[in-house]
């Protein structure tokens, strides 16, 4: 049996309170009510860390590791066009659902150190993302589009879709809203003869993955 580490179960028990984090900041919340989100006993909360700033201190670094992770595969010259079109839509998708003006105005009070960590992370990977679409656009598989206008759709845009109550209204669920934007902006962006390449059966089965994370979420 593989042997888990210290690192890892603090990255495991940080992910377990970032939607509750989400939806009502970390100011209000205690230690307490922090070990009850993670599932376990304060005592154990304290075997991975010291205090309440330790834990809010992994969260953000989370964040920060995803961005990361998420850069580094969009400037992958290795995979195609496609595959990293599809992972900057999941990109913007999480952070969507994650990253709350909430938490965010909280940290800029209280720990300005890793709010600027988030946002230059968000700053690098959005310069790529507009970075890769050039690209795109100068191989032939993109149309030629203003990059600056495609990532500000994609805030205004899911923001509103990702909204429950919009979604109530219109009688859409998360899952097709997604699945709609995901082939409306596939048509927008990529030129017709690379459309015919694309194998959309991974894509859908993120898409789900991303719409059970959303259900969760709406607490």
């Amino acid at each position: 049996m593989r042997k888990i580490d210290k690192e890892e179960m603090r990255r495991t028990y940080a992910k377990k309170i970032i939607n509750v984090i989400r939806i009502q900041g970390f100011n209000s919340l205690k230690i307490q009510d922090m070990a009850e989100h993670m599932q376990i006993s304060k005592a154990t909360l304290y075997n991975y860390f010291s205090s309440k700033e330790e834990i809010i201190h992994e969260v953000a670094q989370t964040y920060i590791s995803f961005f990361e992770q998420v850069d580094q595969t969009i400037l992958n010259s290795e995979l195609t066009y496609i595959n990293r079109f599809q992972k900057a839509f999941e990109q913007e998708v999480l952070t969507s659902i994650y990253i709350s003006n909430l938490f965010l105005e909280e940290l800029k009070i209280g720990f300005p150190d890793l709010y600027e960590g988030i946002i230059s992370a968000q700053r690098k990977i959005k310069s790529d993302i507009r970075k890769f679409y050039k690209m795109g656009m100068e191989e032939g598989i993109f149309h030629s589009l203003n990059p600056y206008i495609l990532l500000m759709q994609d805030e205004v845009i899911l923001r509103k879709l990702l909204d429950p109550t919009y979604l109530i209204e219109e009688g859409i669920t998360i899952k097709q809203a997604l699945f709609d934007y995901y082939q409306a902006k596939k048509v927008q962006i990529i030129k017709p003869d690379a459309l015919l390449a694309i194998n959309d059966e991974p894509m859908i089965e993120k898409i789900e993955q991303l719409a059970r994370k959303l259900s969760h979420s709406y607490l």
